[in-house]
């Protein structure tokens, strides 16, 4: 009976938890032409962090120009010819965020980036959900609303930490595979390019060698030796 009491706990304090907090994630996966720039823009709330990370995977150098706008048009964050970077967004004024990804510095090489955008907020108009049936929550388990709204808690921000290092691991792993494509190809060219020389060189030898050691004593053809 215990048990049953429990799970019905959870489940509620589950409910009411997702109902206040609210989170946003997102991520892509985009190509950028070269002599293009690339640009988004995301709400994020006043008072609210958010959590921005990118990285190019594929093209060129493997690198980008990165631009980070607030909504009032102030430029927070720019880095030139990054790789791949983490940052985080204090949102002082609510609105559109804008973030762009330059690539007008390459003219001829694409560049594949990933990026995700993690936030976390919670909406205070309805803390009060909390305290619903405080007094019989209290009596049915051992704990209280607060204990239980932190485990909830914990629990959320480990999910979440899970997904984002399970989603860098792929992006690596995509990273490391485009590095190892194209380094194959380019090692099978070199050794095409080697190959060709080398034939070519020796058979220029031989023909030179042969010239060498040609017979130059052969009468020409129309004239007769004299005995």
């Amino acid at each position: 009976m215990e048990g049953w009491k429990l799970v019905v706990v959870s489940v509620v304090f589950c409910t009411t938890f997702y109902r206040h907090v609210h989170t946003f994630e997102i991520d892509l996966t985009i190509e950028i032409r070269a002599g293009v720039k690339e640009c988004f823009w995301q709400h994020i709330k006043r008072e609210s962090s958010a959590e921005l990370e990118y990285q190019v995977i594929d093209g060129g150098d493997l690198d980008i120009d990165f631009t980070l706008q607030s909504p009032d048009g102030r430029i927070m964050h720019m880095e030139t010819r990054k790789t791949e970077n983490v940052l985080k967004v204090n949102a002082d004024v609510e609105g559109e965020y804008k973030f762009c990804f330059d690539n007008t510095f390459s003219r001829m090489s694409p560049k594949v980036v990933f990026f995700e955008i993690i936030s976390d907020y919670d909406d205070d108009e309805d803390d009060d959900d909390w305290n619903i049936n405080h007094e019989e929550v209290v009596g049915m388990v051992d704990l209280t609303v607060e204990e239980f709204k932190g485990i909830i808690e914990r629990a959320k921000g480990n999910l979440d930490k899970s997904i984002q290092i399970q989603n860098l691991i792929k992006v690596h792993e995509a990273r490391d595979r485009n590095i190892a494509e194209a380094n194959f190809i380019r090692v099978n060219v070199l050794s095409a390019v080697q190959l060709f020389v080398m034939v070519t060189v020796g058979l220029i030898q031989v023909i030179m060698i042969r010239s060498l050691f040609g017979d130059t004593n052969k009468t020409k053809p129309g004239l007769k030796q004299k005995t």
